[in-house]
C-alpha cells in the first residue's frame, strides 16, 4: 500500500505542473520555489496528515509551525508574487514540509526528494526568470545532537551529509537551468527552549555550527561550478543573534522582541509572553513575529525592486547577508 506520501507525491506532481504553466510577471522575478521544512512550510504536512500536524491545542496558524505566516510569505509578498509561497494544494509552488530531513528517504519527503521526487517530474527545464528558495537541515542536526551516545565524530559526519544533500540539492536545480537560489546557514539549535528542556545546548550548538562552518561559501563554490548561477546566502545564525542580542541588551529597541527564551502564550512550556514579543511561538519555531523579521532579510539578500527599499526602511532591519559581489 502507498504511503500518505506516495499518494500525496503523485497529486501533488500533478498540481505543480499546473502552476507550472502559469507565469506571474512581478518584481525581478516571474515565480518564486521553495523547498525545506517546517521554516518554511505553509500547510503541506497539515495536508499530508489530515490536519493533525502542526498539533491541535495550541495556537499554531493555518498549518503552518507558527501563530502566524512565516518568512517565505514574507518574501514572497516583497517580490510581489504572494500565492508562490501557498501550499501546493491551494495552487502555490512551496514543496517544503514540516519534519523533513536533507535527503531522498523517509517521510514526510525530504530536500532531495522534494526536487528531485516531486517538483522534478513536473518540471523537465527550471524558470531561468525564477527565485528558488533552499533552506534545510535542522532536523538532520536535531536527529543527531540528541541520538544517543552521540558525540563530535558523529555530530560532524550528520553536519556533514545535510552540507552535501543541500549542496546537491542547489546543483539539481542548477542542471536543470535554474539561475537564481537562495540558500541559507541555521539558526543556534542550542539557543532554543527545545534545547534548554532537553539539556542539550552545547551539543546543538556544536552541531549548527559545524554545518554551517560547511555550508560557509558554498554560494560561490556552486557559481564557480555552474555559469550564469547566482546563490545568495541568508545568514540565519547571524540574524537570530542579533535579535537575541537586541533582546537581552538593548529592551528590544530593534526589533521589538524581548522574550528569547520560552515559547510564547498558547503554547506548551510558556511562560505567558506575548507572541507578539516573542522570539519563539512553540518550544522550536520561530514566531510570527520572529518570521516576518527573517523575510525582511531574505528580501535584501536577493536582487529587489526599487519600491522595496522603502518597506525594508520601514522595517528598520539591518543587512547580516552576504552577497557576491557583482
Amino acid at each position: 500500500m502507498k504511503s500518505v506520501f506516495g499518494r500525496l507525491a503523485s497529486t501533488l506532481a500533478t498540481a505543480a505542473l499546473a502552476f507550472s504553466a502559469v507565469s506571474v510577471q512581478a518584481g525581478p522575478f516571474t515565480s518564486m520555489v521553495v523547498f525545506g521544512d517546517s521554516l518554511s512550510d505553509t500547510g503541506n504536512l497539515f495536508d499530508a496528515t489530515g490536519g493533525t500536524q502542526p498539533p491541535a491545542g495550541q495556537p499554531y496558524f493555518n498549518g503552518r509551525f507558527s501563530n502566524g505566516p512565516v518568512w517565505v510569505e514574507t518574501l514572497a509578498a516583497g517580490l510581489g508574487l504572494p500565492n508562490a509561497a501557498l501550499r501546493l494544494s491551494l495552487g502555490g509552488s512551496n514543496y517544503a514540509f514540516a519534519g523533513a530531513r536533507t535527503g531522498l528517504a523517509g517521510e514526510p519527503p525530504g530536500l532531495l526528494a522534494q526536487i528531485a521526487g516531486i517538483w522534478g517530474p513536473a518540471n523537465a527545464v527550471a524558470n531561468p526568470n525564477a527565485l528558488y528558495v533552499v533552506v534545510a537541515g535542522g532536523n538532520d542536526l536535531r536527529d543527531a545532537r540528541s541520538a544517543p551516545g552521540n558525540n563530535a565524530a558523529t555530530r560532524q559526519d550528520a553536519a556533514q551529509a545535510a552540507a552535501t544533500n543541500l549542496f546537491n540539492s542547489v546543483a539539481l536545480l542548477a542542471q536543470k537551468g535554474a539561475k537564481n537560489v537562495l540558500i541559507a546557514n541555521l539558526p543556534d539549535l542550542g539557543a532554543t527552549p527545545e534545547a534548554a528542556l532537553l539539556g542539550a545546548q552545547a551539543a546543538s550548538t556544536d552541531v549548527t555550527v559545524r554545518f554551517n562552518t560547511l555550508v560557509a561559501g558554498m554560494e560561490n563554490t556552486l557559481q564557480g561550478l555552474f555559469y550564469g548561477l547566482d546563490v545568495n546566502m541568508l545568514n540565519l545564525f547571524d540574524i537570530s543573534n542579533l535579535v537575541r542580542t537586541d533582546a537581552l541588551s538593548n529592551g528590544g529597541a530593534r526589533f521589538g522582541i524581548t522574550n528569547v527564551t520560552t515559547p510564547c502564550a498558547g503554547f506548551a512550556f510558556s511562560a505567558g509572553a506575548s507572541c507578539a514579543v516573542s522570539l519563539f511561538s512553540d518550544v522550536l519555531h520561530p514566531s510570527a513575529r520572529a518570521h516576518s523579521i527573517l523575510g525582511g532579510f531574505a528580501l535584501r539578500a536577493v536582487p529587489e525592486p526599487g519600491t522595496l527599499v522603502l518597506v525594508l526602511g520601514a522595517l528598520g532591519v539591518i543587512v547580516m547577508v552576504r552577497r557576491r559581489a557583482r
